[in-house]
């Protein structure tokens, strides 16, 4: 039986609902094991009432922030907490200038919009961007958000990041099993491509950076051919390559 330690009350307890306490003992302990932890571990390792310990495990997994594979396995964590927590602001800067210039080398070179999006729990989020010039054209936002299944920005996060990959789909396994094949492929080539697929009208190629982040170029079909796309994924990997640090990470 795992046995996990409750720190004990602080002088402001009274201030304290129980059922919250509960509920974040109850995250903890998920969060401190790697595998996850079954209901029945939880509720003896904290010494709770099972039914107690179902009912705030059903709260947690209806909120979106843990979820089991199947009715019995262990409960894991989502990604749904670290959207509660800031980003390293300085480090996501360093980043943003580092990759600046590829997104405009690259915006300029295939006529279209270019973006750099990092993972924000099961979304990524857009952190820059470039506009196309063309009058019809992908108009892309910093501040967007959109869920890393079903987007080749995301499969390709997705297939750069296997812990990533495992949380992801755990919380949500239908739709994994829908788009595996191509977050296989995403990780089979390196980079992901979304064929007229998820938005009638445009394609799009990504390709990740780091294992918290990538980069895409997107438009119209028309102009956006897999040939096409393919190629823009080599051109992509050449202009990160300039901008790479030379013998260290890129945060």
């Amino acid at each position: 039986m795992i046995m996990f330690s409750i720190m004990e009350s602080s002088p402001s307890s009274d201030r304290v609902i129980q059922s919250v306490r509960r509920a974040f003992d109850l995250l903890e302990c998920i969060a401190a094991q790697p595998g996850g932890a079954r209901l029945s571990e939880l509720a003896d390792g904290l010494g709770l009432n099972r039914s107690t310990a179902h009912n705030l495990l059903a709260s947690l997994e209806e909120l979106g922030y843990i979820a089991q594979e199947k009715k019995g396995a262990a409960y894991r964590l989502t990604g749904k907490l670290s959207r509660l927590v800031r980003p390293d602001a300085e480090a996501e800067h360093a980043l943003r200038a580092r990759i600046r210039p590829v997104l405009q080398a690259m915006s300029a070179a295939s006529g279209e919009s270019a973006f750099l999006g990092l993972v924000s729990g099961a979304e990524y989020l857009c952190v820059d961007a470039v506009q196309s010039e063309q009058p019809l054209h992908l108009a892309v936002r910093p501040g967007e958000r959109k869920p890393l299944i079903a987007d080749a920005l995301g499969h390709t996060l997705l297939a750069a990041n296997a812990e990533l990959a495992r949380t992801v789909r755990a919380g949500d396994p239908l739709s994994w099993d829908r788009h595996a094949e191509e977050i296989a492929e995403a990780q089979r080539k390196g980079f992901a491509l979304d064929l007229d697929s998820q938005r009638a009208g445009i394609s799009c190629v990504a390709i990740a950076v780091t294992p918290g982040a990538a980069i895409a170029i997107a438009g119209p079909t028309s102009r956006l051919p897999k040939a096409r796309l393919i190629s823009i994924a080599e051109q992509m990997r050449e202009e990160l390559d300039k901008v790479r640090p030379a013998g260290q990470d890129w945060l």
